[in-house]
């Protein structure tokens, strides 16, 4: 699997993907085209510490995306990378893809930060099997949000 920044050709695929990744059970709140635009536009101009990733064979057939995120984490007094979003087409499910993509980021970001985290939705149960085979381990918080 190749898995490479996302250029400005890819809008179409990543908003495609998105809008099925915000329609499933892995996220709690409905699809924002906006916002995912948003996402998108900030990953282009680097300005931001967003990534948006593009998942594909070597034959240039999309199988997912990523987007990721850079954080700072006072109780681990480092940096924090945020496995935002990891969403592979139903065609691309059960081939150990994930298991792949964390490998990559691991591997990416290491000696670059003091952990990393990621979100999962509580009804999502075979993803949260996949994620503790990856190291990943539950928080004890509940976390809290304020959309503006």
């Amino acid at each position: 699997m190749i898995i490479r920044n996302m250029s400005a050709d890819d809008k179409d695929n990543f908003l495609s993907m998105s809008e099925i990744f915000y329609g499933s059970e892995a996220a709690l709140h409905d699809f924002d085209s906006a916002a995912q635009e948003r996402n998108f536009e900030a990953s282009l101009s680097g300005a931001l510490p967003v990534r948006c990733l593009m998942l594909e064979e070597a034959d240039g057939t999309i199988l997912g995306y990523a987007v990721v995120c850079r954080s700072w984490s006072s109780e681990l007094g480092g940096p924090m990378i945020l496995a935002e979003e990891l969403y592979l087409k139903p065609e691309a499910r059960g081939r150990g893809l994930a298991g792949e993509y964390f490998r990559w980021l691991f591997q990416e970001y290491e000696g670059q930060a003091a952990g990393f985290r990621l979100e999962v939705a509580p009804a999502n149960a075979r993803v949260t099997e996949l994620y503790k085979k990856q190291g990943f381990e539950p928080l004890e918080y509940i976390q809290m949000i304020k959309v503006l």
